[in-house]
């Protein structure tokens, strides 16, 4: 009987102490580490981005280029103590585009794979492509919802700029933190 009970102490035991671990996200954007947690704040809340760049719209669109819109966003790493705060690593940026309403057309994620590492106590800023010249060709040549020319259609996204970052040294797990911000796109004259 004693044993039966002192079995059933235990697996209670496990069950309270592995509830009591966090998934390392404070919420708001916030990555907890083992030594230090991590924010990522775009500089643009919102981009208005243009379709093609320096195009003449008379009766039709002339000229004009397509160029990548980037977004510039602070990564910080702020030691959680006085001692002994690590490095962080990010490895992998993820841009993933959800579209505001139905009118929208959707927009792959997009990746870029990188090596940069982030001291405690600083900020690194990244240059990120929030839409590259592939992706404002493609919104142009869709078959289903294109992006007119020369008109007033926007296009409207919520964009979360994903950082996959891991604390060398640190517990070993990969955190994800996101920056978040507003992508409007249309052919601005």
């Amino acid at each position: 009987m004693f044993r039966k009970i002192a079995q059933l102490f235990c697996l209670a035991s496990a069950i309270v102490a592995l509830s009591s671990c966090g998934g390392g996200d404070l919420g708001g954007g916030i990555g907890e580490f083992a030594t230090v947690n991590a924010t990522a704040v775009p500089k643009t809340a919102r981009l208005e981005s243009d379709i093609v760049t320096g195009n003449a719209c008379t009766t039709v669109s002339t000229g004009g280029t397509v160029k990548t819109d980037n977004v510039d966003v602070d990564f910080t790493s702020k030691p959680q103590f006085t001692t002994g705060a690590l490095n962080l690593e990010v490895t992998r940026i993820t841009i993933h585009y959800i579209p505001a309403n139905p009118a929208t057309p959707a927009i792959p994620d997009t990746f870029l794979n990188t090596n940069q590492t982030v001291a405690p106590g600083s900020t690194f800023t990244f240059t990120v492509p929030v839409l590259t010249e592939a992706q404002k060709t493609a919104l142009l040549n869709r078959t289903t919802l294109p992006m007119p020319l020369c008109s007033s259609t926007v296009f409207e996204y919520y964009v979360d700029i994903i950082f996959e970052t891991t604390e060398p040294g640190g517990i070993g797990k990969t955190r994800n933190i996101t920056a978040k911000m507003n992508l409007a796109v249309a052919d601005r004259t």
